[in-house]
């Protein structure tokens, strides 16, 4: 999360408008939402890597491990998919089967071809989300936000949960330091031990901050609102061509 939020502020694209940056990688995950073609999810993963690694200077080892926890999500999703189970005898289109008592796994060619694409689009879609992440400020998304009137309950209560985040982080890391130099974490009795202390003691600390920062919003005049601006929010003409023209190049595999 510290990472993310430090090249978010030290982006190479800081200087450009966050509106654009933020619309450019809305009408991308737009596009990947709309396209059925792997054509198409290459294409705006190519773009969004590249943008994001040369143009926005983020690190090329660290963006790869930020890509490892969604992988990991979709391969245990996609499984369900590819693998499939039924009764003897097997279908006959699929790929693999193993036979088990009376059932069959099996994989079929259907399930490799819906797995494959559902695992580019996955992939394209997430290269959208860390191009806006990496590049935009998590208080600009705010502005963002509030400026295409978004509930303000939902902009309060974002901004709370991601202060909060690094509240948690921090309380959690200094606590671990702490039992590792007790010796803590040495086999798997202790693991689950410390394991478990660790995360009782951060919940409760969490529930006393949490209420002490409320108390210090309310001495400071918080009214149940987070004042934000959102000046320059309509794109000029120029940009909608652009966008339009932009969606329309991801699109064109999915006609032929």
């Amino acid at each position: 999360m510290r990472d993310i939020d430090q090249y978010a502020y030290t982006s190479g694209l800081k200087e450009l408008s966050f509106q654009r940056r933020i619309r450019f990688g809305g009408t991308a995950l737009l596009a990947c939402i709309c396209s059925q073609s792997i054509i198409s999810f290459a294409v705006v993963f190519a773009i969004m890597f590249f943008i994001t690694i040369f143009k926005a200077g983020i690190y090329w080892a660290d963006y790869i491990r930020f890509m490892i926890l969604p992988v990991c999500f979709l391969f245990f999703g996609v499984t369900g998919i590819i693998v499939n189970i039924s009764g003897l005898p097997s279908p006959p289109n699929c790929v693999f089967s193993w036979e088990i008592g009376n059932y069959c796994l099996f994989i079929s060619e259907n399930g490799l071809s819906l797995a494959c694409r559902l695992i580019c689009k996955s992939l394209s879609a997430v290269s959208c989300f860390y191009f806006i992440i990496l590049t935009t400020p998590f208080r600009e998304m705010l502005c963002f936000l509030h400026g295409i009137r978004c509930p303000s309950i939902l902009i309060t209560l974002s901004m709370l949960i991601y202060q909060f985040i690094f509240l948690l982080m921090e309380m959690a890391v200094i606590k671990m330091k702490s039992q590792l130099c007790r010796g803590g974490y040495r086999n798997i009795k202790s693991f689950s031990r410390s394991f478990a202390m660790l995360w009782g003691s951060v919940f409760i600390q969490s529930c006393l901050k949490s209420e002490w920062v409320y108390k210090s919003m309310l001495t400071r005049g918080y009214d149940g609102h987070i004042p934000l601006t959102s000046e320059n929010l309509r794109p000029d003409l120029k940009e909608v061509v652009q966008l339009l023209l932009f969606f329309v190049l991801i699109m064109i595999p999915n006609w032929f």
